[in-house]
């Protein structure tokens, strides 16, 4: 489960990626993506999320991913 300052980066980066899709800011909402996915990968190697969340972590990243699929480059 997710805690405190770690919850609140990851929360804060979705809602970021959420608020630009809705926007139509396509290009800033996919820098936000690639931010979201790295910091979700620098916190699993950091050890400041278990397995079980980084699972449930990767597939909202696989959701977004959907949402870019014609976007990604």
């Amino acid at each position: 489960m997710l805690f405190g300052k770690t919850k609140k980066l990851i929360e804060e980066k979705e809602k970021e990626i959420t608020l630009n899709l809705s926007n139509n800011y396509k290009d800033s909402a996919y820098e936000a993506y690639t931010q979201y996915v790295q910091l979700i990968n620098q916190l699993k190697e950091e050890g400041k999320i278990g397995e079980k969340d980084f699972e449930k972590l990767n597939s909202k990243v696989l959701e977004f991913k959907v949402k870019f699929k014609n976007y990604i480059k």
